[in-house]
């Protein structure tokens, strides 16, 4: 009788610890999720915090590239790369506020088909004018003349570029022939004293949704630089057919379209 008696016994203490065991394995596991869970919830929430601080605080970087992003897609800037056009990228480029004159304005490449205006085509001599650069949020405002047309006006526009070397970027609305396309009108270039050296501009049609006849289609560009790989200042009020700002980017008809 006392031998079965502490058999019952032992077995009843094996249940009550694999019991425990289960109850403690069990604890475990909920600790182990629990622990997970929270160390998703904190990963999730600091992700959360830093896109909110990156939001409410950008980098200089995070500005640039939206702003030239609201400007001109990659794939048209892509585009004018292709045809030999120089980007130069940061977030510190020169002042160059001033007017600056291209000549001889040269043909350097183009995608259009069957273009007239084959490599090294003298266009017309080409009138820029920078003002109000910002190193804040990287705007400049730009006029020209005989680039997109003779007469254009970009009032979304920003610059890039480190050292003496800049890029600027810039949106023009032209009307020709009952319609209007959108085009991006790109400058590059280097400070050199008073002067630009290597000049390089680029125009390409980011939207013809609203375009008349014999314009150039979307994606369409073409690339030319100064001739002589100096451009000089300039009176830009002087030079060819007067400007006329208008609230929206604006252009009159003319060569490298």
């Amino acid at each position: 009788m006392a031998i079965g008696t502490t058999v019952a016994i032992g077995h009843f203490n094996k249940l009550r610890i694999k019991n425990c065991i289960m109850k403690t394995t069990t604890n475990l596991t909920m600790v182990a999720k629990g622990c997970a869970f929270a160390l998703i919830v904190g990963v999730v929430l600091q992700f959360a915090a830093c896109s909110k601080n990156k939001d409410i605080n950008p980098s200089d970087e995070d500005i640039l590239t939206k702003k030239i992003e609201d400007i001109i897609p990659q794939q048209y800037v892509d585009s004018l790369t292709k045809l030999g056009f120089t980007i130069n990228k940061g977030t510190t480029p020169p002042n160059i506020d001033g007017s600056y004159l291209f000549k001889p304005f040269t043909i350097k490449n183009s995608n259009i088909p069957n273009d007239s205006y084959t490599p090294g085509y003298v266009l017309m001599d080409g009138v820029v004018k920078f003002y109000e650069q910002s190193t804040s949020d990287f705007s400049i405002k730009m006029l020209g003349k005989n680039f997109i047309g003779a007469a254009d006006t970009s009032v979304v526009t920003a610059i890039s570029g480190s050292g003496n070397k800049f890029t600027v970027y810039g949106k023009v609305k032209a009307y020709r022939n009952g319609g209007y396309n959108f085009y991006a009108f790109l400058m590059s270039g280097e400070k050199d004293g008073s002067n630009i050296k290597n000049g390089i501009g680029g125009i390409i049609n980011i939207d013809d949704s609203h375009s008349g006849p014999f314009t150039i289609g979307e994606g369409q560009g073409r690339v030319a630089f100064d001739g002589d790989y100096t451009s000089e200042p300039t009176d830009f009020n002087s030079k060819t057919t007067a400007i006329i700002e208008r609230n929206t980017m604006s252009s009159k008809p003319s060569q490298l379209k």
